[in-house]
């Protein structure tokens, strides 16, 4: 039986279990490593755009840095509340803050700046980041380069419990031009009262990495990439596809 909403509602309450393969612990080591490395604000003010249930936040926070989450889904910032009780959570686009001179550190990983949809759109979200810095202050994001995308299987989570089986399948396609990169979800969850499968397609910006350094730069970043390697502060060898882009408002 194939649903269109209800696990669609219901999947903040996956979340967690879906990005279990995920080590927040050391991205946030490398987001501490990278203010202190980069950041000459001088404060810690931190955001995380996309910030799901707040498990980066909770992380952030216990490191000393005065946090706030930001994401589009209010079952997501529900969760964060939980989470991080103390924290401030704003429901709103990557493209839709309007927050002045806050912030000394911002992140957005997990590729989620690509969600912004259209081009247009990614570089308002990244407008919108350069105008919530403090000077001195970084916003830091992963990316992939639509000229390195797979167009493979992708990834796929299996849980298993007492009472469900759970699988999350995502995978990416872009066709090979174009600014449009096409994100394929498929969850299928098998308990007493059945198989339920949710499928969706989602529309996300496909960029480069050389255009996306100099729409950064134009927006008054000094920009550094980096490989996407949270275990250490490496620079991008122009050869993998996958980075951690680096922006310091001057």
């Amino acid at each position: 039986m194939a649903e269109q909403n209800q696990l669609y509602l219901d999947l903040s309450h996956y979340y967690d279990q879906f990005c279990n393969h995920i080590d927040y612990a050391e991205q946030s080591d490398f987001a501490v490593r990278a203010h202190q490395c980069f950041a000459t604000s001088g404060a810690h003010q931190y955001l995380d755009l996309a910030c799901g249930t707040g498990q980066l936040l909770k992380l952030m926070e216990d490191k000393g840095f005065n946090v706030t989450g930001l994401d589009n889904s209010q079952e997501m910032l529900t969760q964060a509340a939980t989470r991080c009780p103390e924290v401030s959570l704003l429901l709103n686009d990557l493209a839709g803050y309007d927050n002045k001179n806050e912030f000394d550190l911002i992140t957005c990983f997990l590729y989620s700046l690509h969600y912004s949809q259209s081009l247009a759109s990614l570089n308002e979200a990244i407008n919108r980041a350069y105008n919530a810095l403090k000077t001195g202050g970084v916003f830091m994001f992963d990316m992939v380069d639509k000229n390195g995308i797979a167009n493979d299987a992708g990834v796929a989570t299996h849980i298993e419990n007492d009472s469900e089986k759970l699988t999350f399948q995502s995978r990416w396609w872009y066709s090979g031009e174009g600014d449009d990169l096409d994100l394929y979800l498929s969850i299928t969850r098998d308990n007493a009262e059945g198989v339920h499968t949710w499928n969706d397609h989602h529309h996300m910006t496909a960029v480069d990495i050389t255009s996306v350094k100099a729409r950064m730069t134009e927006a008054g970043f000094d920009v550094f990439i980096l490989d996407r390697d949270y275990a250490r502060l490496c620079e991008w060898d122009g050869e993998g596809a996958n980075v951690i882009v680096v922006g310091v408002k001057g």
